[in-house]
């Protein structure tokens, strides 16, 4: 349903109107042009949300034309120029308009205004899609004069007005970030009049509180919303009227003067309009996440591995009989993957992560081989690996640096600030000093892409793994003068995605693994194999990884897990699966009790066989449509405490990942431990009423067929016998 945009005395908005019809605009709030275009693109340039596929073409020009082209529109983004508001300025400016085919779905409008005093020039580049109803945009700032320009400040990429519709109480959700249990747990925020609410990332590394994806729902419509910026960005929602939410987002602090010829650039945004199910408009959303921002490889999107954790102390002997091993059993792994601690200076290390004993961090920014542990370097490795048909995945943390390291002492203008700390924040552990390797710095960004690219090519790197384990803002805050704020971090987000850019060039087939960043950015350049670090522990509750999926999925769908083996324990091994999923067969991780011994010779190889035969099969249906078929209710949390009644452990946990264009998906029920249904009846969704499915049990329980209606509408029911217990169920229509 379209909505229609009407003017009176008492509210800028009504609601009625038909999907045939063109929207009819007045002059309301100029900001809800914007918004009441972005509706309108829902039906004229995309799928819309209750999956018919609505005409593009001329009436999607023809909306360009008036509403992103129109001198008089409003544009969806903000700053503060020589402390005026750029409201009033930019009226002032001439202005230019141009738009181009970028390929045979893309346009790209760009729309450039030019101060005649300063000569700064505001470039405002939008995409739409002509098979999606988002629009997505980033703004440049260039000085063109011959002087400083005045300070530039309070930019936001994104500053609209959204208006309220309905009679329910507005709702923010969101999901949680990278850490704890409750990983990306989705949680929403009624939003009622005078209220604010924030969602950010301070640290400026990885999303630990909140991933910057969003959803404004009104009952039936809403909004969604994504920014890339793999920095510090914040998005606000403020409701200072009735009638409507202010949304802004961008970086938290910029306040700078450009210099001559000096271009900058804000985080990307998109946004999403949405009429009618927000299920069907986050699989809108998931469908333009899979095409448009997710690594393809050879015309086709990344698939992620299943993949067997190593410790980089782990010597070449150990490793090459550990690959012997897993291969001889046919486990069924993709990639062998070493982790932390193969760098640094010659010295003998722990073969496993002892918790409390690693020295992983006290080398960071070594990024040579240590000769102790693997004397002919990892080339002996991932050749083996390569012999065996998987690829070799190796792990670093380049923006970090321990001072005294040799790269710290021959060139300490590449590096921004210093901090100290203790190990692992532990007081009996040494006292360590590191630096941020300055990636907006070319000649050091420079020697980072010739090193890297060098290491993969002589190492045989298949999957290069980065991570960071600290806050970047502190840095980038050291460095900045009072009228240069945020000058340093934008630099060093241009360069560390030229930086990954330039990888991928030189090596067209090397998948980038970028830990737990989770911006529209990095994920447009590379995966996430360790979506959280909870479930590598050895006593994580898979609930964690159950709670990641349903609220991870929500938004993108190419993520991977970990988790740690626990022999013939199903319930925890199938909490696990995603379209990526590490682990090892045993404890690399742990304290000194926890870490295991090599493999036993009594190791349920059988049953793990089947596993992960059981996840490849299912593998190609995570990047499907999605839908919750047993959400968690609005009061659980996700402690496991036996006297908390909202824990999430009386719950069952249910999704369904469909493809309609194969006809076929999946079903992953999940009986927790505290739950007395043995049964649910979990309604489909996505099907065709009239076909009929063959529907059938991974444990070989039961084959059948069911009509589409009847599943959709009585339901398919699923019975767990065991608390805790999980079900995979496939379908394909016959």
């Amino acid at each position: 349903m379209i909505p229609q945009f009407d003017v009176d005395h008492g509210s800028c908005l009504k609601n009625a109107g038909s999907r045939k019809r063109l929207l009819r605009w007045h002059s309301c709030m100029q900001s809800l042009l914007w918004l009441a275009g972005l509706v309108a693109l829902v039906v004229l340039n995309g799928k819309s949300a209750n999956g018919s596929t609505p005409q593009g073409g001329q009436e999607t020009d023809s909306w360009v034309q008036e509403h992103l082209l129109n001198p008089g529109s409003h544009p969806p983004f903000s700053f503060v120029y020589d402390r005026q508001a750029s409201e009033t300025i930019l009226k002032a400016w001439p202005r230019t308009t141009a738009s181009k085919e970028l390929d045979g779905g893309r346009t790209e409008h760009t729309i450039t205004w030019t101060d005649p005093k300063t000569h700064l020039s505001v470039r405002f580049s939008a995409v739409t899609y002509a098979d999606s109803p988002a629009v997505e945009w980033t703004i440049h700032f260039a000085n063109d004069g011959n002087a400083d320009t005045p300070v530039l400040e309070e930019i936001q990429a994104l500053d609209i007005s959204v208006p309220v519709t309905g009679q329910s109480i507005p709702t923010i959700v969101y999901s949680r970030g990278c850490g704890g249990m409750d990983t990306y747990a989705l949680r929403k925020q009624p939003l009622n009049q005078l209220e604010s609410f924030r969602l950010s990332n301070r640290g400026g590394g990885k999303t630990v509180d909140t991933i910057p994806f969003f959803d404004i729902q009104m009952g039936g419509r809403g909004i969604i919303g994504a920014v890339g910026w793999p920095g510090t960005w914040a998005i606000n929602f403020s409701r200072p009227t009735e009638e409507a939410i202010a949304v802004t987002a961008g970086m938290q602090k910029t306040h700078l003067a450009l210099h001559s010829g000096e271009e900058i650039r804000t985080p990307q945004v998109l946004l999403l309009p949405w009429s009618g199910d927000d299920i069907d408009a986050h699989n809108v959303l998931r469908r333009h996440v899979l095409k448009y921002h997710t690594p393809h490889y050879d015309g086709q999107p990344v698939v992620l591995p299943v993949s067997h954790l190593g410790w980089g102390g782990m010597k070449t002997s150990t490793s090459l009989r550990l690959l012997d091993q897993i291969t001889q059993e046919k486990i069924g792994f993709e990639t062998f993957w070493m982790d932390a601690g193969w760098y640094g200076a010659d010295r003998e290390v722990e073969e496993f992560q002892v918790f409390g004993r690693e020295d992983w961090f006290l080398h960071a920014g070594n990024w040579r081989v240590n000769a102790v542990a693997h004397p002919e370097g990892l080339k002996p490795i991932s050749d083996a690996v390569h012999a065996k048909g998987m690829k070799f995945l190796l792990w670093f943390e380049p923006e970090r640096a321990v001072v005294g390291t040799p790269l710290t002492i021959s060139h300490p203008d590449w590096f921004i600030g210093e901090e100290g700390t203790n190990f692992e924040g532990n007081d009996a552990r040494p006292f360590v000093k590191f630096r941020l390797f300055d990636f907006g710095n070319p000649a050091a960004r420079e020697y980072m892409i010739d090193s890297m690219s060098d290491l993969i090519t002589s190492q045989g790197i298949d999957i290069y793994r980065q991570d960071c384990n600290f806050a970047l803002a502190p840095f980038w805050a050291q460095n900045d003068s009072h009228d240069r704020e945020g000058i340093t971090e934008i630099r060093y987000v241009e360069g560390l995605l030229e930086f990954w850019d330039e990888l991928r060039k030189r090596h067209p087939q090397l998948i980038l693994d970028i830990v737990q960043r989770g911006d529209l950015e990095t994920i447009s350049r590379a995966v996430d194999m360790s979506r959280a670090d909870y479930p590598v522990s050895p006593d994580a509750d898979p609930i964690g990884n159950q709670v990641s999926t349903e609220g991870l999925a929500y938004w993108r769908p190419h993520y991977g897990t970990l988790q740690q083996i626990r022999p013939w324990d199903t319930y925890h091994f199938r909490s696990g699966f995603a379209p990526g999923l590490g682990f090892a067969l045993f404890n690399v991780a742990g304290t000194m009790d926890q870490i295991g011994k090599f493999i036993p010779p009594d190791f349920p190889f059988d049953w793990l066989r089947t596993q992960v035969k059981e996840l490849k099969q299912i593998r190609p249906y995570y990047y499907g449509d999605y839908y919750t078929l047993s959400p968690c209710s609005e009061n659980t949390d996700c402690t496991t405490a036996w006297n908390d009644e909202h824990s999430a452990a009386f719950e069952w946990a249910a999704w369904q990942f469909n493809r309609p264009e194969q006809g076929d998906g999946m079903i992953e029920a999940f009986r927790r431990d505290k739950s007395n249904d043995q049964a649910k009846e979990l309604r489909l969704r996505g099907l065709d009423p009239k076909a009929t499915y063959k529907v059938s049990d991974l444990d070989g329980k039961s084959t059948t067929t069911i009509s589409g209606s009847d599943l959709m509408q009585t339901g398919l029911r699923v019975e767990i016998a065991d608390a805790p217990g999980a079900a995979i169920i496939i379908y394909k229509r016959m």
